[in-house]
């Protein structure tokens, strides 16, 4: 593939940074391949229902309007414009038709970050809170590019930070800036973070049980989350379901999690509760924790079916760019 940069300096010309990051310095950080921004921009959202926005965009809605797309006929009543008459429709039956065609609104994408002290687990190149924001980048680009509207929230045991909604290309400078500074201001907390001062977070609902928290209008919602919680994560598709999203649950765990490389006598720390347990770790042990972990993602993919979300399981130790270009193509939550 040829590499234009044409994208990437726009967007680093386009910021206006706060103190700290370079416009340069932050889009490294959530693209250490800049050139995957252009890829990205051929992508799309895909929203699989007829959605109703605010501003005009280039999804089908469920309502109708202008657009040149046709949508069906009705009988012409006293009032109506003449000029969308069907004259050959009136030609052949005598009577008067108004030609319909769907209007053409943005899709509302939501994206919701989970940042407890468990996605910061992981080694710096397979991190899964800095994979999730980078994930958000591309994702929050994809929309921006197709004319879609964006919200960013990011989730403890309540919302700790939010980006109000976003429209148009331009606004991906924004989008990048607040992502790049919420990575390093999250990585200090957790750098700084003692276990006595760590806040316990076991119920993923929480946060989500407030209206504010919730999308105002129907659209995308995105989870971007290791569903580390002992309870909640049904009741949180339930609210986000209720509230008009169709929602993507984007399921991440680290290699060293998946497949971890452990032996002996050892002392296994919570790090979302602080408490601790002493393991002997022998092959035996680690079969049935692997199993363990198959047998949650397939939980987890029952309920999302059951609740007509989708869901996507992440390895961070998959590169970035095979994970957008497969799993989320594959899954089809995006369009190429």
């Amino acid at each position: 593939m040829s590499v234009s940069k044409e994208s990437a300096n726009s967007l680093q010309n386009a910021y206006s940074p706060s103190a700290g990051l370079s416009n340069q310095e932050a889009l490294k950080l959530l693209f250490p391949n800049l050139s995957f921004l252009t890829e990205l921009e051929r992508m799309r959202i895909r929203a699989g229902n007829r959605i109703k926005g605010l501003l005009a965009g280039k999804r089908r809605s469920s309502s109708l309007g202008g657009s040149q797309e046709f949508a069906d006929y009705r009988p012409y009543s006293s009032g109506d414009d003449i000029r969308r008459i069907d004259w050959n429709v009136y030609g052949r039956t005598g009577k008067a038709f108004i030609r319909q065609y769907w209007d053409e609104q943005e899709l509302q994408v939501s994206l919701y970050i989970d940042v407890s002290q468990s996605m910061a687990f992981g080694h710096s190149d397979t991190n899964k809170l800095q994979y999730a924001l980078r994930l958000a980048a591309c994702l929050g680009h994809i929309a921006l590019c197709g004319d879609d509207r964006i919200s960013v929230r990011l989730f403890r045991d309540t919302i700790i930070r939010e980006l109000q909604p976003l429209h148009g290309r331009v606004s991906s400078s924004k989008l990048f800036h607040f992502l790049a500074d919420a990575m390093q201001q999250l990585e200090r907390d957790s750098d700084s973070s003692s276990p006595a001062a760590i806040k316990k977070f076991v119920n993923m609902a929480a946060p989500f049980q407030t209206a504010a928290a919730l999308p105002r209008r129907s659209g995308s919602a995105w989870v971007l989350t290791d569903a580390m919680f002992e309870q909640g994560i049904e009741e949180t598709l339930i609210s986000l379901t209720a509230a008009g999203q169709q929602v993507v649950l984007v399921h991440l765990l680290s290699p060293e999690e998946l497949s971890p490389d452990l032996s002996g006598e050892l002392k296994l720390i919570d790090c979302e509760l602080g408490t601790g347990k002493e393991v002997a770790i022998g092959q035996k042990l680690l079969h049935e924790y692997r199993s363990a972990v198959a047998g949650f993602q397939n939980e987890l993919k029952s309920i999302c079916a059951a609740r007509g979300a989708s869901y996507i399981f992440v390895d961070t130790g998959v590169s970035l760019e095979e994970t957008v270009r497969h799993t989320f193509l594959s899954s089809h939550v995006l369009n190429s």
